[in-house]
């Protein structure tokens, strides 16, 4: 049969491999005559491989236009574009966004009966649903942390906010190992955190500009109307805990109580993380969404705000997903990480040409994006 040099981004399932593949330290990923599958493809990708030599038939006409098109050199509409430009290019992408989107506006209408109605479990129920629906569309928790950052530019106020930090929950659960009815648990301390702002005006919580004294103190005052709506309803006590405690910080310099470590709740702990994560990658209306490696560099300089267990898991297992990508840096150049720093996560070390930085110990060049 023929062979021909197929991109990883436009692999598909079916595809059979006539080479191993292995990453740039020399570490097989996959061997020759291997029966590409999805987890097989996503298994390229995170260790960047950036294509494999693939089997076609000998008679071009029973080679697929998708496969035709993949191949490297004749898919410009590849070539340049952002590592998130990338993603956002796929079919796998639509459908995740369709899928969210459509969840969102279901989620709207249950958040809002929440705050009105006694009887809650049934649209309990239907919101962990939605998450289910949203949770199928994508592969591992990592593919899932790159689908949502590639959401961002999208609604972004509290129904899609609460819905990505349920996602970014379930990440974090899945990642501690938590059984099935603890992780919906979770999901609907995700959901509900921020369901107190329901009751401020939406002029104040969507404001693009600095917020007034007045207007400042009415969005700190989400947490306690959040649990006043929570308080009387037929639900885990987690949950409530995780609205009213969302914004206390490890050191007790959060609010509304000022509580400190232990008197935390372990649930309200992790919401917090996934409420920072989504907000400081998010696109605002004053501001872009920023690379995950400078998210994490602020949360490490921060880390005395947040459950040191659970930082660390969140960030080590997120950054150890960016191995082997290729990233911009400051000075101009494009490299590739190659190493983590597991004392300073957000400064790996990164090749560019016959250089190599250790950006833990020179802090004159940072990454500025992924490519």
């Amino acid at each position: 049969m023929k062979t021909k040099k197929v991109l990883t981004a436009n692999l598909k399932p079916g595809m059979v491999s006539c080479e191993a593949a292995y990453t740039s330290s020399n570490h097989l990923v996959i061997q020759s005559n291997t029966t590409l599958t999805l987890d097989i493809i996503d298994k390229l990708k995170y260790y960047a491989i950036r294509s494999i030599k693939v089997y076609v038939p000998e008679i071009d006409e029973n080679v697929s236009p998708e496969q035709d098109t993949a191949l490297e050199g004749t898919a410009p509409d590849i070539e340049g574009l952002t590592y998130f430009e990338r993603i956002q290019q796929s079919e796998q992408f639509i459908e995740f966004k369709d899928s969210v989107t459509q969840s969102v506006e279901n989620f709207k209408e249950q958040l809002n009966d929440i705050v009105t109605k006694d009887n809650i479990s049934g649209i309990c129920d239907d919101m962990l649903h939605e998450v289910d629906t949203i949770l199928s569309k994508s592969r591992n928790s990592l593919h899932l942390l790159d689908m949502l950052q590639c959401l961002r530019g999208f609604d972004d106020m509290t129904y899609m906010h609460s819905m990505n930090v349920a996602l970014i929950c379930s990440v974090i659960g899945s990642w501690s190992g938590f059984p099935k009815e603890e992780m919906k648990v979770l999901l609907l301390c995700g959901l509900l955190h921020d369901i107190g702002k329901l009751k401020i005006a939406p002029d104040i919580i969507q404001k693009p500009g600095k917020l007034t004294e007045f207007e400042f103190q009415q969005v700190r005052s989400h947490p306690m109307l959040g649990y006043e709506i929570l308080r009387p309803k037929k639900l885990d006590n987690r949950i409530k805990l995780a609205a009213l405690q969302h914004h206390e910080k490890f050191n007790g310099k959060g609010y509304p109580r000022g509580l400190t470590g232990p008197e935390i709740s372990n649930f309200s702990s992790i919401v917090t993380v996934a409420d920072i994560y989504d907000a400081m990658t998010s696109n605002r209306v004053y501001r872009r969404g920023i690379c995950p490696f400078k998210v994490i560099e602020t949360l490490e300089k921060e880390k005395d705000l947040y459950e040191p267990s659970i930082l660390y898991l969140f960030m080590k297992r997120t950054i150890e997903a960016y191995i082997n990508t290729e990233v911009l840096l400051s000075n101009g150049e494009k490299g590739k990480v190659v190493l983590l720093n597991q004392s300073m996560l957000s400064r790996p070390i990164v090749i560019a040409g016959k250089k190599t930085y250790d950006l833990s110990k020179d802090t004159s060049v940072d990454i500025d994006a992924l490519i």
